[in-house]
């Protein structure tokens, strides 16, 4: 007769060592999967990167700076009446008007030329005789704001446009002119927020920045005259298509040495013209 034996039951050592071993493979797959999963947000997040890394390449942002200054120059034959070319030259007088408004006029005069002034409220209010008579020579009159104070004048989103209407208010009660001609003090950049321009551009105000600083402010002497002629070369040689916008200001250095200026820019062959509303402004 054969002998029958029986099964023994598993050890609690033998279920114990399945289990360990089930938990260790659970593990490695759920490592697995996570790499996996690791592995293809690293892939979405590089190409994101990429995309916006894009709009930081100084090549392209170059380039289309260079591709817009091609456009400027029909951008200021709009106004028909007048002749714009690569060769005109804006000459813009900030901070007037003053003491020495005369002084400039009388140069101007003298050469038959005409600018533009972005005047301050408080000055155009102690020297109204000089915006009559700039305004009747038919020079450009445009605004400044009334504080010429960064904190003051960028304080709030409405701040700037604020005293912009006041400045327009004040000077249209001397010329009875309402220009929309507007330069920010110290210009645009960086101060000017992108809510301050939407609500300048809201009340048809038109802000101008410059393309040659004299630095007549800094020099305060002949030397800004040099500086003017320098920095207009090389606007010719890298954006000969970009507009001939200068800041000057006005003040008794400036207006000591503008014959010389003048006459050296005449000798180049620059004639000379006012901005105006027609025009498409350059902005920073």
């Amino acid at each position: 007769m054969q002998r029958v034996t029986k099964k023994q039951p598993p050890s609690n050592k033998m279920l114990l060592s399945k289990a360990i071993g089930l938990v260790i493979l659970t593990l490695i797959l759920f490592f697995i999967w996570d790499m996996s999963k690791t592995n293809m947000q690293a892939a979405d997040q590089k190409t994101e990167m990429s995309v916006s890394s894009e709009f930081r390449d100084t090549s392209k942002s170059l380039k289309a700076k260079d591709d817009s200054s091609k456009t400027l120059d029909a951008h200021f034959k709009v106004n028909h009446n007048k002749k714009i070319t690569d060769q005109t030259i804006f000459l813009t007088f900030d901070d007037g008007p003053s003491a020495t408004s005369n002084q400039l006029l009388d140069v101007l005069k003298a050469h038959q030329v005409k600018a533009t002034f972005f005047m301050l409220g408080p000055q155009i209010k102690e020297y109204p005789a000089a915006v009559k008579r700039l305004h009747k020579e038919g020079h450009q009159v445009g605004l400044h704001g009334i504080t010429h104070d960064v904190k003051r004048f960028y304080q709030k989103s409405d701040s700037p446009v604020n005293e912009m209407k006041e400045n327009q208010r004040i000077l249209g009660s001397v010329t009875g002119e309402y220009t929309p001609l507007v330069r920010t003090p110290y210009g645009s950049v960086p101060h000017l927020t992108n809510e301050q321009k939407t609500r300048l551009k809201q009340k048809g105000f038109i802000y101008w920045d410059w393309t040659i600083d004299s630095l007549d402010w800094k020099y305060k002497s002949s030397k800004y005259v040099p500086e003017v002629l320098n920095q207009l070369q090389v606007l010719e040689t890298k954006y000969p298509k970009e507009p001939k916008i200068i800041l000057l200001h006005d003040q008794p250095a400036t207006a000591t040495y503008l014959n010389s200026l003048i006459t050296q820019l005449k000798a180049k062959g620059y004639t000379f013209e006012v901005l105006d509303k027609t025009m498409k402004p350059f902005q920073q």
